[in-house]
Parts: structure tokens; C-alpha cells; sequence
């Protein structure tokens, strides 16, 4: 149980008072900044892929016997999201280093849809099992990452 709440709470960021999910989506957003220059963007697609599949598994065991499956400490999903709207800076922006303003846009577009959950992210949000907390700030990923994408041609 206790490494199932070090991952879940994304090394207890998740127990801040305010703010726990925008909180580690910026610590994953400045590690990220740290890290991008030595990042290879298929090795940052495992390392999702890799957090994706023990967050599982440790939502899973977290919330066993809770009712509410979705609870405010759980943030290694908010990292996953956060993640996934990062991914087009090592995809696209290769011959650089990503730039920190565009990897604050990067969270800017992801705490949005993470908040707002415009269609079909709230459909995954109301769902109250394990896939359904996770999913929801994968799709929030996927939107930013797009909207990204879009800031980015420009």
C-alpha cells in the first residue's frame, strides 16, 4: 500500500492543501524542462507508457476498497496527462531544446481541458474506476497536445 500511494500521489505532491493535480502537473512540466534536452522522444513515449501501466496498478490497489475512485490525491494521472501534452516539444522541436514558454503553454492547455473536461473527456471523468481516472487526463493530453501542435505551426 505504501508504494501504491508514493506513485499515485506522485511522491505525495498529491497531499498539498491547494491545488494537488496543477501542482504536479507543473513539477512534471519543469522536469521535464530539465530533462528535454537529453530526452530521445521514443524513450519519453515508454516512459509514458511505463507511468501509464504502473498507475494502474496502483489506482487499482489504492482505491480497492474506496468508494470514490477518483480522489483529490491521486496525481500520477495529472503527470501522465501532463505527459502527453509535452510529447509534441520532443517530437517537433528536435533541433532545440523545447522552450520554457512553450512548455508552460504546454501546461496552460492542459490544466484547461483538465478543469473544463469539454466532450468526451467528462464522460471518462464520471466514470468511477481506475480507467476511467486515468483515460480522462490522457484525453486532456491528447487535446493539448493538438492544440499545441497548432500553437506550434505558427
Amino acid at each position: 500500500m505504501r508504494l501504491a500511494r508514493l506513485i499515485v500521489t506522485f511522491f505525495y505532491i498529491g497531499h498539498t492543501k491547494i491545488a494537488p493535480g496543477s501542482i504536479a502537473s507543473l513539477v512534471t512540466t519543469m522536469i521535464f524542462y530539465l530533462f528535454a534536452k537529453h530526452l530521445i522522444s521514443y524513450l519519453f513515449i515508454i516512459i509514458i507508457l511505463i507511468t501509464t501501466f504502473l498507475a494502474f496498478f496502483a489506482i487499482s490497489v489504492y482505491t480497492y476498497k474506496l468508494i470514490e475512485k477518483d480522489r483529490s490525491e491521486i496525481v500520477i494521472d495529472e503527470v501522465i496527462g501532463q505527459s502527453i501534452a509535452l510529447l509534441p516539444l520532443l517530437l517537433f522541436e528536435q533541433t532545440n531544446p523545447p522552450q520554457l514558454f512553450m512548455c508552460m503553454i504546454s501546461l496552460l492547455f492542459f490544466r484547461f481541458f483538465d478543469i473544463v473536461k469539454p466532450y468526451p473527456i467528462y464522460k471518462f471523468d464520471k466514470m468511477n474506476n481506475t480507467f476511467g481516472v486515468i483515460f480522462d487526463d490522457i484525453l486532456a493530453g491528447v487535446f493539448s497536445a493538438l492544440f499545441l501542435l497548432i500553437a506550434l505551426s505558427f
